[in-house]
């Protein structure tokens, strides 16, 4: 009987490790800060689902992949997943992102 207490035990305790594991992966927030350039803050958020806005008004959603230099590489566009889109930094105007969960 000792065995089998020992056992649920374990499987209690590792269930509630795993749950508390995924609860502060999706409490994950999209980080900014207004003292850093758009490419810094993009750079901050690699990886995390943007809506860019660009000098001519179009709006591109979809998530961060890589930040060059002078180019921000945008996967999994919504709408058009798979497709992914290569966007020049400076003509950025603004990106919106999740703030709260």
């Amino acid at each position: 009987m000792r065995l089998r207490d020992m056992i649920l035990w374990t499987v209690i305790i590792i269930a509630s490790l795993i749950l508390s594991q995924g609860t502060a992966l999706a409490e994950e927030k999209t980080a900014f800060n207004s003292d850093l350039s758009i490419k810094e803050n993009l750079l901050v958020n690699v990886g995390k689902r943007i809506s860019l806005r660009t000098e001519s008004g179009e709006t591109i959603d979809g998530t961060i992949a890589k930040v060059g230099d002078h180019n921000v590489h945008i996967a999994k566009l919504t709408g058009k997943e798979f497709y992914d889109t290569i966007v020049r930094i400076e003509k950025i105007e603004s990106f919106t992102f999740r703030a709260q969960r």
